[in-house]
């Protein structure tokens, strides 16, 4: 028979691995909840009670066993998985080179809420020594205005991206522009600042030896700008005289995917 105390060594022994159970089964859990981020319906992050999606904490893999070939300056990738979370089923897959996936990289895909895959694009990084013919350059950035006051005036020259990495976007235009007046054509150079807010609205200010300018309006991705505002000139006996009320459009061309917004399909 088992004396007394080896009945209580072993009970002991019991109670011990019941505590270590339960304390991995509440660590697991509270592991499980760091490592899911929620999100409302207009993908800012928020509690669980709120959200619509749900991402699996990101991890890093390789960057070669993610895409199947190395980028420049970029040895690992995040792999984005995002959920619904009423029904569990997956949402989008991909890569990304953040953590947040704004940077994605090769194949991603989007599916609806019934398993079917809504969209698919390839974000392609992979150098081909083959390719021939005109390319956007990637930096800086092209542009293409056209803006009316008292005359038309047609402007393109080069912006630079001050800092791409951020949502809200800022740009240094430096350009040349061309109108007319009384029968004359002027030549004038462009330099302004355009502050583009979470790809829907814009802000911008510039000017010229002749006149400054300010418009504000809406932006599609930063692609396109559209505003409104006003010109006033240095000089009103000084030809050509550019003021008043002021329509403007802006059109940016580059590879670089870091300058445009990116439309999150749902």
């Amino acid at each position: 028979m088992l004396s007394t105390k080896h009945l209580y060594i072993s009970s002991k022994k019991i109670n011990i691995y019941h505590l270590l159970i339960i304390f991995v089964l509440f660590t697991s859990k509270i592991s499980a909840q760091n490592d899911t981020i929620f999100f409302d319906s207009n993908w800012k992050k928020s509690n669980k009670e709120a959200a619509i999606y749900y991402r699996i904490k990101p991890i890093k893999i390789k960057t070669k066993s993610a895409v199947g070939y190395k980028i420049t300056n970029t040895d690992s990738l995040y792999v984005i998985n995002d959920y619904y979370l009423k029904s569990n089923k997956i949402q989008f897959q991909g890569y990304s080179k953040d953590s947040e996936g704004e940077y994605l990289v090769g194949n991603a895909k989007w599916y609806d809420e019934n398993d079917n895959k809504s969209d698919t694009r390839e974000f392609n990084y992979k150098p081909n020594n083959n390719a021939s013919g005109f390319k956007i350059p990637q930096w800086p950035i092209l542009y293409l205005g056209y803006s009316i006051a008292t005359k038309s005036q047609f402007t393109g020259g080069l912006e630079f991206c001050l800092d791409c990495k951020e949502e809200n976007k800022l740009f240094l235009g430096l350009g040349y522009g061309i109108t007319s007046y009384d029968g004359k054509y002027y030549g004038l150079p462009d330099i302004h600042l355009s502050y583009n807010i979470q790809k829907s609205i814009f802000i911008k200010a510039g000017g010229s030896d002749k006149s400054a300018y300010a418009l504000a309006g809406l932006t599609f991705l930063n692609m396109i700008d559209l505003g409104f505002g006003y010109s006033a000139p240095f000089d009103k006996e000084k030809n050509p005289v550019i003021k008043g009320f002021t329509f403007g459009i802006t059109f940016r061309f580059t590879n670089n995917k870091n300058v445009y917004g990116r439309l999150r399909m749902f």
